[in-house]
């Protein structure tokens, strides 16, 4: 099933809202008071403002991710198909020319295995590298963009456990020093209440942004496999080009005799 770009952002806007810690005060403590300053009274300035940049970082790469992690962000198939006859009529320069001319991850996976045929010479193992080494460097930037909703689900629980520790140690610090009863009973529940706000703010900011992360990661990962296809349907061409495979019909393919060592024809040049 397919996401569209703006069903992703749903999955983080829909799950704050309902799972949002508002609603269960509100519901448990019957409370018309406004969520905006029940966050502030509760969390604080500190933690408040550090959930709020989250959130705002989390909604913003969602959307980010979302226009980015497209396939038709990485490679077009009425791009590829024109490189492809090139490099079936060993018009390299040619190839290398259409490549620089649509700008495309896959199209600089391509060039970089191009880029290594030298002198006419066909080394498909320095090709291969060049292809892998580009791929790496290509398909690990959009992936930094989808790592950081990792990182944000990972860090928002732990900020929200701190809080906890902190709202925790504040209550056990009034027992001690005012003991049960009147104000102090105030001063302890009032903690200990800042303490479930963290903890259910970290939940409410990493929750969404690790399903995101997930389905992102999931689609990318697709990407890269095509990506990949493409390029080892690249070096089949070339390597059967190179051997005559594409000779016209009624022309006589050569093939290797068992045992027999094969010597790469040169290639002509653009």
């Amino acid at each position: 099933m397919k996401i569209g770009p703006f069903r992703l952002p749903a999955l983080f806007v829909l799950p704050t809202i309902f799972l949002s810690p508002g609603m269960f005060v509100t519901q448990a403590l019957a409370q018309d008071t406004n969520l905006f300053s029940q966050a502030w009274n509760n969390l604080g300035p500190s933690f408040f403002i550090i959930f709020l940049l989250m959130i705002l970082a989390g909604i913003t790469l969602i959307i980010f991710n979302s226009i980015a992690i497209r396939r038709k962000a990485f490679i077009k198939d009425d791009v590829i198909e024109p490189i492809m006859q090139e490099i079936q009529n060993l018009n390299i320069e040619g190839a290398k020319a259409l490549c620089d001319q649509y700008k495309l991850p896959v199209t600089s996976v391509l060039k970089g295995g191009l880029e290594r045929i030298q002198d006419d010479e066909l080394d498909i193992e320095s090709i291969e590298k060049g292809l892998d080494e580009n791929s790496g460097i290509e398909m690990a930037k959009p992936f930094t963009w989808i790592n950081m909703l990792n990182t944000i689900g990972s860090i928002a629980p732990m900020i929200g456990l701190l809080g906890t520790v902190v709202g925790m140690i504040g209550a056990f610090a009034v027992l001690t020093t005012a003991g049960m009863g009147g104000e102090a009973s105030k001063q302890m529940a009032g903690n200990i209440g800042s303490a479930l706000w963290t903890t259910a703010a970290g939940l409410v900011v990493a929750i969404p942004c690790l399903v995101s992360y997930f389905l992102f990661k999931t689609k990318f990962g697709n990407i890269v496999a095509e990506v990949n296809q493409v390029t080892g349907s690249m070096v089949f061409t070339l390597v059967r080009a190179a051997r005559g495979g594409f000779a016209e019909e009624g022309e006589a393919e050569e093939y290797l005799e068992e045992g027999e060592a094969y010597e790469e024809p040169p290639l002509e040049s653009a």
